[in-house]
């Protein structure tokens, strides 16, 4: 197990508080916590959104010469870049009442040693709220999926990872302090112009990610269509996925790992993503666009954000626009996909939009 670095309690004090500001104006390192999420290892080993989010961030931190501290759960013979502290051995799907506190005891000890906290799973927040009051200590939440309006009652400073994501919340009385989108390693993604003939899903298999939907266009196309993904939905994969999968021209890989993934990613003509609800924001269709590679997509949530109709990809409304994107997708500039994941969504950018806001934070604390 690593342990947090200690270091001098005089952090929360009046004299502490001077010193960090004095740190953080003069530009030398933060020292940051990162609360991930304790259902999927950290630094993800197959499927992984929010992880993946989290470990990106932390690694790019790293790099500017920060110090950082990640608690969640570390997959064995994984040696990530940062310190971790390890709250649970194995993920825990359905996080009980014992395992939220005791991960929420964990993160206020800890806090202590740290300039900033940031936070990326909502029932976190009440913990993240004695760590602001008490210790003075600077918190913001990630919100990687929808807040109740209980979780804003305790007035921890929120980030939005899309404008989607922010309308819905200001709507809803809820205020973020920003909008951040989430970030990848562009360097890991390596661009492939030269397609090959056949289409990519990746994403959960469930209704709301809209699978049957790709299936059938493809079908009706006569295209090939490559899945991954966890099946989340068996029912739903037994009765609308299943049958149409023959291994020649509908071909299921199942969870793939990240090189596997990055490989599809790059090979593939477009990433279908016909999504079914207002999702926040879909990581795989930045994964994809980095290598080069469209997005055709729902005209639903973050699509509408993320992909450059007819320059990026194709937004679309049903299933016979679909079509009509898929046999147009050829004409599409691969580069310029590159291009506009390396403009909005790098890690760099990401890292520098949030060191920007726990700069503020700590100087609003202060």
């Amino acid at each position: 197990m690593n342990m947090a670095p200690r270091r001098p309690t005089i952090n929360s004090s009046p004299l502490g508080l001077m010193l960090r500001l004095l740190r953080e104006l003069l530009g030398i390192d933060m020292h940051i916590l990162h609360a991930s999420h304790i259902s999927n290892y950290t630094p993800p080993v197959g499927y992984g959104g929010i992880e993946l989010i989290v470990d990106t961030l932390a690694k790019e931190q790293v790099a500017k010469g920060h110090k950082v501290l990640v608690m969640g759960i570390k997959p064995e013979g994984v040696e990530p870049p940062y310190k971790m502290r390890v709250v649970f051995k194995k993920p825990i799907k359905k996080p009980g009442i014992w395992h939220k506190l005791r991960y929420s005891t964990s993160l206020i000890v800890n806090a202590r040693d740290f300039d900033v906290i940031h936070i990326h799973v909502q029932w976190l927040t009440p913990a993240s709220a004695v760590i602001m009051q008490l210790m003075k200590k600077p918190v913001i939440l990630t919100l990687h999926a929808d807040p109740s309006r209980f979780i804003a009652r305790f007035g921890v400073p929120m980030v939005a990872i899309s404008e989607t994501q922010r309308n819905r919340l200001m709507a809803r009385g809820i205020r973020p302090v920003t909008v951040i989108y989430n970030g990848i390693d562009i360097d890991k993604y390596p661009f492939r112009a030269n397609k090959e003939d056949f289409f990519l899903y990746l994403s959960r298999i469930d209704e709301f990610k809209g699978l049957h939907i790709a299936i059938k266009a493809v079908k009706r196309l006569n295209e090939k269509l490559i899945i991954m993904g966890p099946v989340t939905d068996q029912e739903y994969f037994n009765n609308l996925i299943k049958p149409f999968i023959d291994n020649k021209n509908i071909i299921y890989l199942g969870e793939v790992d990240f090189k596997t993934k990055v490989e599809y990613l790059s090979r593939a003509k477009a990433l279908l993503y016909p999504v079914q609800y207002e999702e926040f924001f879909g990581i795989a269709m930045v994964e994809a666009l980095a290598t080069g590679t469209p997005v055709i997509g729902f005209a639903r949530g973050s699509v509408i954000e993320i992909v450059r109709n007819e320059v990026t990809g194709f937004v679309i409304k049903d299933l016979e626009e679909m079509m009509k994107a898929i046999r147009s997708v050829d004409r599409l500039d691969y580069l310029e996909c590159r291009r506009d994941a390396e403009r909005r969504f790098s890690s760099r950018t990401m890292a520098e939009r949030y060191e920007k806001l726990y700069k503020e934070l700590i100087l609003k604390q202060a």
